[in-house]
């Protein structure tokens, strides 16, 4: 069975007293980069790819404590996983086959 997991995570501190959140952005892409897994930022989350839903789930949780860890007083985490078992479709294979059929 091939399988490649494709995540998005959205962490968004609340409680703290800075408007911007890119410090605390910044830590949780950290844990991402270091689990070793490609990943896009784009300016509403971070979309990886993980082998397996453990390792998706290992790399959330990762994000999420390093935030709170950051200072945040209360973190909320949004993980969507889309896990496809027939054939492997990378991050970019997705993107690339929408944009072929609307350019």
């Amino acid at each position: 069975m091939v399988k490649l997991i494709v995540a998005e995570i959205v962490v968004t501190p609340l409680g703290t007293s800075k408007t911007g959140l890119s410090d605390y952005i910044a830590k949780a892409v950290e844990e991402v980069k270091k689990a070793g897994l490609k990943y896009q930022l784009y300016p509403m989350g971070t979309v990886f790819e993980a082998p397996d839903l453990e390792t998706a789930c290992r790399v959330m949780r990762a994000a999420h404590r390093a935030v709170i860890e950051a200072g945040a007083k209360r973190v909320l985490t949004t993980l969507r996983v889309d896990e496809r078992i027939d054939q492997p479709r990378t991050m970019e294979e997705r993107v690339e086959r929408v944009k072929a059929k609307i350019e």
